[in-house]
Parts: C-alpha cells; structure tokens; sequence
C-alpha cells in the first residue's frame, strides 16, 4: 500500500517512520515498554500463558528466556518495517452500507434515496477526532487510496448524533453516492477496509491521487450452463491455468519500485502506470477465470512494453516482505519503501539499568518442595529440542495447537506425575538451574505455572476502561470511576481551571 505513494519527500518519509523508529529504538528502555512489545497491554484480550505470568511477576523480564523472546518480537518488527509494513494510526474494519438509504429504496419507494451520508463522506465511529480518513483494502495493486470525510469527528456537531442512531457498529459506512466500491473493488457482504487516520498519511495519499480516477473494464461473465463432470473440469483446468495471481502482483510491485519513479519523466511515468493498470485488468480476469472460463489473451504490442519491467528481479524490500533470497532480488535503489530500511535502526538488546529485580521461582510452584526428576527432566530436554521453534511464541487455542499440547502432556503424563506436579518439576529444573530454552514449559504448563504465581502473590483487582475522549484502553482499579486516560485527564482538567478562572474573572468585573 506504500509503494504507490510515488510523490513523496525524503522528510515526509522520516515522518511516516517516525512511530515504527521509536518502537524499535524504546524496546529495552523500561520495564513498560518490555511489557508493552511482549504484548501485554490493554488491547491484549488473548494474553498466553507467559503473557499473563509477566502481568502478574514483571521480575521474570530479567529472565534469559523473556530477553530471547523479545530479541525475536524486535527481529520480527524490524522484518515488518523494513518490507513496508509501518507503525500507523488505522485498523481493519467492515465496510457497510448507508442503511438509512436502503431503507428509503426498500420500503420509502424511493428510486434514487438520498441517504445520510453524501458524496465523499464515511462514517466511522472509531476515529471521532480524524476528520479526514484513508480507505484501503487488499490486494492494493493499483492506486486504490479512497481519501473521505469521517462524518463521524467532533466537527459535525449534530449530525453525528443522528447518523449514530442508524449506523450503530465500529465498520466504515459509505455512501451511495460516492464511487468509492468501484474504487476499491468491494461489495458490503464482509469485505474489510484498512481505514487509516493517520493525518500525515492521509495528507500524502490525497495529493499522490490527484487526477486519479477509478479503473474500470467490462468482466465477462459465466455463461449458464450444467453442473456436470465436464464444466466441473473445465473450472478447475482454468483455475490451474489461470489461476497463479502471485505473478501479476509481483509484477506490479517491479514497476511500483522501478527506477521509472525516481528519475524517469512524466511521460516513461505516465506509461509505467498504464502498464499497471493492464496488469490489475488482467489480474482481476485471472481471478475470474475459473468461474467465467475466459481470460484474455495478452495482444503482442503489449509484450514488449511490459517485460522492460517485469524482466528485472523483486524489488529489494522482498528479502523481508517475501524471505526472499539475496540473488532473487534487484540492488536497493531510491524508491520509498526501500527507502525504509535506512531509516529503521537494528538495535540491540540491552536491559541493563533497568532494575528489573531477580527471579524467586518458587512463586511460580503450587509445591516448593517438588524437586526435578531425571527423568522427567531428560523427556523435557529431549521434547524441547524436537518441537521449540514449532511452539514458541505460541499458545495452544489461540494457534489452533492443542492436539500438539495434548500428546506432549500425554508424554509427560506416563511418567506418573500430575500436571502441576511435572509443571514444578520444571520451574525448579529451568529456573532454579537457570536453564535457558523454556519454550515448552510455557506452552503445555504455562497456566499452571500462572495458577500458582496467582495463589502466591497478591495482586489488585482491575478493569479496563475505554477513555470518552480518545478511545484509548487503559487499566485502572477495579472500583475507579476514571472515564479517561492519563493525557485527556489532564487535558480536562486544565480545561475545567480555564472555565473556573473565566468565571471568576466574569464574578469580579461585575461585582465592581
């Protein structure tokens, strides 16, 4: 979605990376900001086991395995940013109809219903202080950034209250006057859009999509005929045939980051981007193919024009979009988001300083008198080894990996200990020998080790709130009455001493 942004400044960029550059520079500066890269927030509604044992025992941060575990969430952010995936304010959302307007058509009888939203307006109740929001949705080949006012920020007054008596979820509702489905390719029966709110970034994507009109080409369709053996055939040649989208999106991606965009003319530009949209038309038929039987054949005045781009290699940022090897993509050059690299720093991890505390394992034992067997001891090590990096990082509902889970248990099981009888076995085997590859302690008896952390140590209650005015989640007491963050909490009161002070001032002049 970046590598259409062709119009774009080198400060600009440093703008868009600026989030993405603070997270990975702040990983290791505070026992919050561990916290906060481990997952363990307020948005975190599916925290694993591990998750949960650091909420509850943040000294495990000085853990060897709680610093591999972040050294492997920075490595995975830094592969992220670097292959064009940044830090931005958005989130994916349904897209929907205005229901008011289908209401008028369907039961009002009106033909062409006006609606409550006009011409390049949405609803989005999930921004309410972005007046202007960035519509995307993938595969985004082309240049499909639909630029719209959110009619649901502060500045519509009134009109909010009204629109929310109808449009009652957090999904993007758009209009039906605006071309925005023809824009971005959907129809309203569970297509997400990734809405960006991002000012900087809203404000770069509506100038790159000045004079950008909405492609538009006639799709064939299936012709009505039998379900039989032969058509069902027939579907799956084609879709075998036809059916390798991948080539087309890369192909896409060459021309995006071709050096056409970096020095070429408005003319050579010009034609890259009408190659472009061929490739989206024939993709789109690719698509299609299966189920239509027809897909056109590329005419021979196309060939030549299309393979000055395709011909060359994956742009460089595939090596971390695609793990794409060294010899299977071009030298870096000067488009943005291979721009990107320099700009996201390796930082090592450190966390000296932090005064993180040292570990007491037998907190984490239901039993502080359970000693390691060999035995079990030796399974463990054996176990680890076969399945750490299938599991690590994972959780076995969430990763759909219960079967794993079980038959690992089932393992252990024959040994003839209980569960938590073998999960203190292994706290005092790992940590209290200061082992280092915990990966399967935390994914079969990660809720046993968390069951004991929670008899042992005593923790305040508390709940998650939604602040009114930003939207942000935070953690507060669980008998709080806070209806705000930190920040807007101080923002009120400074707002409520103006008004006091205002008042006073209005008291004094007319009592004189």
């Amino acid at each position: 979605m970046l590598q259409t942004l062709t119009n774009i400044t080198d400060s600009e960029i440093d703008i868009l990376t600026e989030k993405s550059v603070e997270k990975i520079e702040n990983i290791c500066t505070s026992k919050d900001t561990m916290m906060n890269i481990l997952g363990v927030t307020p948005y975190n509604t599916k925290m694993t086991p591990f998750q949960k044992a650091i909420k509850i025992y943040p000294p495990l941060l000085s853990d060897t395995y709680a610093k591999d575990v972040v050294r492997e969430v920075k490595d995975s952010l830094l592969k992220k940013y670097r292959s064009g995936k940044l830090e931005v304010v958005g989130k994916y959302t349904f897209l929907l109809p205005d229901f008011y307007a289908a209401c008028e058509y369907w039961f009002g009888g009106i033909e062409n219903p006006n609606g409550l939203l006009s011409d390049k307006e949405v609803f989005c109740n999930l921004f309410k202080k972005s007046d202007k929001l960035d519509c995307l949705r993938s595969p985004h080949l082309y240049m499909e950034h639909a630029i719209r006012f959110n009619v649901a920020s502060d500045g519509y007054g009134d009109r909010v209250s009204k629109i929310k008596e109808w449009f009652t979820t957090n999904a993007v509702y758009t209009s039906v006057h605006d071309l925005i489905s023809k824009i971005l390719q959907f129809d309203v029966d569970g297509d997400k859009s990734l809405v960006v709110a991002e000012p900087d970034f809203v404000r770069i994507a509506e100038r790159n999509m000045n004079g950008v009109v909405p492609l538009y080409y006639n799709m064939r369709k299936a012709d009505p005929t039998l379900l039989n053996n032969k058509t069902i055939y027939d579907g799956l040649n084609a879709a075998f045939t036809h059916g390798n989208i991948g080539i087309y999106s890369n192909d896409i991606s060459k021309i995006w980051n071709d050096d056409v965009f970096v020095e070429g003319s408005k003319e050579e530009q010009g034609e890259a981007i009408d190659v472009v949209k061929l490739l989206c038309m024939e993709n789109n038929f690719c698509i299609d193919s299966a189920k239509t039987l027809y897909m056109p054949e590329r005419p021979d005045w196309f060939k030549p024009v299309v393979s000055k781009y395709t011909k060359k290699k994956l742009p460089a940022f595939f090596k971390y979009a695609k793990d794409k090897e060294k010899e299977q993509v071009e030298t870096r050059n000067q488009s943005f988001v291979n721009k990107i690299f320099d700009r996201i720093p390796n930082k090592a991890i450190n966390t000296k300083g932090l005064n993180l505390g040292s570990i007491d394992y037998r907190l984490m034992m239901n039993n502080v008198n359970v000693v390691c067997s060999e035995e079990v001891a030796n399974l463990y090590n054996e176990l680890n080894r076969k399945y750490r990096y299938m599991i690590n990082m994972k959780d076995e509902y969430i990763d759909n990996l219960r079967y794993v889970a079980c038959q690992i248990r089932k393992l252990f099981s024959k040994t003839g200990y209980s569960d938590e009888i073998i999960a203190d076995m292994l706290v005092e085997y790992l940590y209290g020998h200061e082992k280092r590859y915990k990966q399967l302690l935390w994914f079969c008896y990660g809720q046993c080790v968390v069951n004991s952390l929670e008899k042992n140590i005593q923790i305040k209650k508390t709940k998650f709130i939604q602040c009114i005015n930003c939207g942000e989640w935070v953690e507060v007491d669980i008998d709080s009455k806070r209806i705000r963050c930190d920040d807007c909490f101080d923002i009120e009161r400074r707002r409520i001493e103006r008004e006091k002070k205002r008042k006073q001032r209005m008291s004094h002049q007319l009592t004189k």
